[in-house]
């Protein structure tokens, strides 16, 4: 999850791509639907990330089943699509993401994709193997009290550069509150 996270938004909980896949895992419309990725009281749930995180594990399982565990090929059906992924491997799933037959019908961007969110994986899991440190971040909710409405673009400007976030609050706090407009202004 983490490595497929780095690689389609870095993060980003509104990011959307050229071909419309949108949110922190960039589902498609159509498979977000599959996965229970509709719309909530208007709100695009592809932009939920722990509804997101939930869809993506449901979707990797189901595809790690039709690619027989094979994690590469379920990587790039996840990047080039299923459908395409299903044709080009046939009923040979044990084939390698690294054959010439698949590896050279797929997109550049397919065949950078697998290993780029592989090794992030591996980062991820063995941060100490390279000198990495990851923040310990506290994962319990917070709440602002506002003394009159504000939207979130005012509260980034409030919040100036304190405790280290130079211009990173809009961000911050857009990916913890994405259900709100950035623009709309919230009751006191």
């Amino acid at each position: 999850l983490f490595g497929i996270m780095a690689k389609e938004s870095g993060g980003k909980v509104h990011a959307v791509s050229r071909s419309g896949a949108a949110g922190p895992l960039q589902f498609m419309y159509a498979t977000g639907l599959r996965f229970g990725l509709g719309t909530d009281n208007g709100f695009d749930l592809r932009f939920d990330p722990a509804a997101s995180a939930r869809a993506n594990a449901e979707y990797m399982d189901e595809q790690l089943k039709v690619f027989n565990d094979n994690l590469e090929l379920t990587l790039a059906a996840y990047n080039a699509g299923e459908g395409r992924m299903s044709r080009l491997v046939g009923s040979d799933t044990k084939v390698s993401f690294y054959d010439p037959r698949i590896y050279g019908q797929l997109s550049q961007e397919t065949r950078d994709y697998v290993p780029y969110v592989l090794a992030a994986a591996w980062l991820f899991l063995h941060p100490d193997s390279y000198n990495l440190r990851f923040p310990k971040i506290d994962g319990a909710p917070g709440s602002i009290t506002l003394k009159r409405p504000a939207s979130l673009s005012e509260l980034t400007v409030c919040l100036g550069s304190t405790g280290g976030m130079e211009e990173r609050w809009y961000r911050t706090l857009r990916n913890l509150n994405p259900r709100l407009d950035p623009q709309q202004e919230q009751p006191a």
